[in-house]
């Protein structure tokens, strides 16, 4: 019976550390999604696709919302940027807000490098919720780094 009590209350406990909240989202982007684009991106599509919802919503500067499948997506524009000689990013700027229990959004600053030498910057935001006991990235926007005080 003692070991079924402390088996439950260990349990009770790891669920309670799964959803801690903006610090855990805040970990889950900046050192588990950001390091997957370091380097050689194109080879860990199916890994970042797991991060992402079966589908996502890309919200252009227009207005427009367009619904689209994640991983095709996510093909396709790692493809783009590697034929234009890029070879990993990092986030150097990171913005959490915690909407509610299973709703976070995250402003990014990311940094881009080139096969040039060149680096370039990009700023993104991103809607996660919490399905199935993890976050998914359900919504994407290109953001204006300096409208947004996405600065370092």
């Amino acid at each position: 019976m003692t070991t079924r009590i402390l088996t439950a209350t260990l349990m009770l406990l790891a669920s309670a550390a799964a959803f801690s909240g903006p610090d855990d989202a805040e970990h889950w982007y900046k050192n588990k999604y950001a390091a997957l684009w370091a380097k050689n991106s194109w080879g860990k599509i199916e890994s970042i696709a797991e991060y992402y919802d079966v589908t996502i919503s890309l919200h252009s500067a227009e207005g427009n919302v367009v619904v689209v499948d994640s991983k095709p997506w996510l093909k396709k524009s790692i493809a783009g940027w590697r034929a234009e000689g890029w070879l990993g990013s990092d986030v150097p700027v990171l913005r959490v807000d915690e909407i509610n229990d299973a709703t976070v959004v995250f402003k990014s600053k990311w940094r881009d490098w080139y096969e040039d030498g060149s680096e370039e910057f990009s700023c993104a935001w991103y809607m996660a919720d919490r399905k199935d006991g993890r976050w998914v990235f359900t919504a994407y926007a290109e953001l204006d780094c300096d409208e947004h005080n996405l600065t370092e």
